[in-house]
């Protein structure tokens, strides 16, 4: 009896192994592009066996992940923890996705990206990746790289990517930029920082080969254009900064080549705006974002701010009143709280006695 139940359990086990270890096939569906394929809800854990498969051609070299369906969809899943993709790391690159030369992970609540050397293009939109991991001593052939809108606070390991020609970082939690970030990458074009929290920018430790700098709504309260130079810097965005003044003149100095300037949403004077745009436009520099205006439009700042030609200020009297009345209605409210508090207490203090 024994002997057919151990025989029995042995049995079961043969026949259930199949369905354990069965490879999960994904496949790669055709994107707007020939190179380009689609994967749809690759669950990926590292170290699992088997390892999932991508069943894909062979003239594919960029792949995108696609995980937008939980996150809109089903919300339980998304919030659950069960995420299809928590890390994209050398397996997944290699032994999985065959090695793409460019991919794509947007929406899938990844954490963290281990930087594969041969990557060409990676775009890691809208994650929330807080860690970059690399090695000093490899050498990376990655050339565009969007980590926007993760939650990245130190961006050291990304100071040996020294091949990157794009590196967008906007909306993450960037405080401030150390010396050894940008140091060796002379290749870098396009530097992306809007969206972040920095209250001060040395520029001279940005590369000199930059084309196109963004710095819109950050908290800049200054920035220093003197002793710096960027031959080819064309575009610099510091919309939606704490700047009270600009040095027009040390910055046409350091960017000769500059066309673009949007300065808008700043708490300057009036005055200091009218003599900025005046020189700008001297220089031949536009002050404001073209694809920010509607076609034709004349529309009035909000009544917070002050217009200047095409251009929104802040007025720094209201901002300042404004400020004032915040503070005031917040020490309103947490007095109201604590006296809430306070007489809840004593009631139920007079409950308990009697």
């Amino acid at each position: 009896m024994a002997y057919s139940f151990s025989a029995s359990l042995l049995l079961f086990g043969v026949l259930l192994n199949p369905i354990v270890s069965a490879v999960q096939v994904f496949q790669c569906s055709p994107g707007t592009e020939p190179n380009l394929c689609i994967v749809n809800s690759l669950v990926y854990t590292p170290g699992q066996v088997p390892l999932p498969q991508v069943n894909r051609s062979d003239t594919v070299d960029h792949i995108h992940l696609r995980c937008s369906r939980y996150y809109y969809y089903t919300p339980w899943y998304y919030l659950s923890g069960k995420d299809l993709l928590k890390v994209y790391d050398a397996v997944l690159h290699s032994n999985v996705l065959r090695s793409p030369r460019s991919t794509t992970v947007i929406n899938c609540h990844m954490r963290t990206l281990v930087m594969p050397p041969d990557l060409e293009v990676g775009n890691f939109f809208n994650n929330i990746v807080s860690v970059v991991e690399t090695d000093p001593a490899q050498s990376y052939n990655i050339r565009y790289l969007d980590l926007s809108h993760n939650h990245l606070e130190d961006l050291k390991n990304l100071s040996v990517l020294v091949n990157l020609q794009t590196l967008k970082l906007e909306g993450n939690e960037i405080f401030e930029i150390k010396p050894e970030t940008f140091a060796k990458m002379n290749n870098l074009s396009v530097l992306i920082l809007g969206y972040n929290h920095i209250v001060k920018i040395d520029l001279k430790v940005l590369p000199k080969s930059l084309t196109t700098l963004s710095l819109i709504r950050n908290e800049l309260t200054e920035i220093d254009f003197a002793s710096v130079s960027f031959p080819a810097l064309r575009e610099v965005n510091l919309e939606s900064n704490r700047l009270k003044a600009l040095d027009v003149a040390s910055v046409m100095r350091a960017c000769p080549a500059l066309q673009l300037l949007p300065i808008e949403y700043n708490p300057m004077p009036r005055g200091e705006a009218q003599r900025t745009i005046k020189e700008l436009i001297r220089h031949n520099v536009t002050y404001y974002d073209d694809g920010d205006k509607v076609s034709g439009s004349n529309s009035s700042c909000d009544s917070y701010e002050f217009q200047i030609v095409q251009a929104c200020f802040l007025d720094s009297e209201t901002e300042s009143s404004g400020s004032f009345l915040k503070a005031f209605v917040l020490i309103l409210l947490s007095l109201f709280l604590f006296g809430v508090f306070g007489l809840s207490a004593r009631w139920i203090w007079h409950e308990m006695r009697y």
